[in-house]
């Protein structure tokens, strides 16, 4: 009989419940969030963008509301959009 035991210690993944600020929900990379940063709200790139209704549909439900998306997410989701739009010829 050996006096070993099987316990080992359980690490728990906290990325997937609180998800870095500083990162976009879409792409995974930098947002320049400046409000995220520690900066004034009013210093930010979103103050000046346009955001079309659905792009924050495009983001997973349990990660809405936690992070900014990036502006290349959002020029990349106007685009789309915009070529959606265009008629077919």
């Amino acid at each position: 009989m050996s006096g070993s035991s099987n316990s080992q210690a359980k690490t728990t993944d906290t990325t997937a419940s609180k998800p870095n600020v500083l990162i976009c929900p879409l792409c995974g990379e930098a947002n320049g969030c400046s409000y995220a940063a520690g900066r004034p709200h009013s210093e930010c790139w979103c103050n000046h963008a346009e955001f079309p209704e659905g792009v924050f549909d495009c983001i997973p439900p349990e990660q809405r509301r936690k992070s900014c998306i990036c502006q290349r997410c959002l020029e990349t989701y106007k685009n789309q959009a915009e070529h959606e739009q265009e008629p077919h010829s």
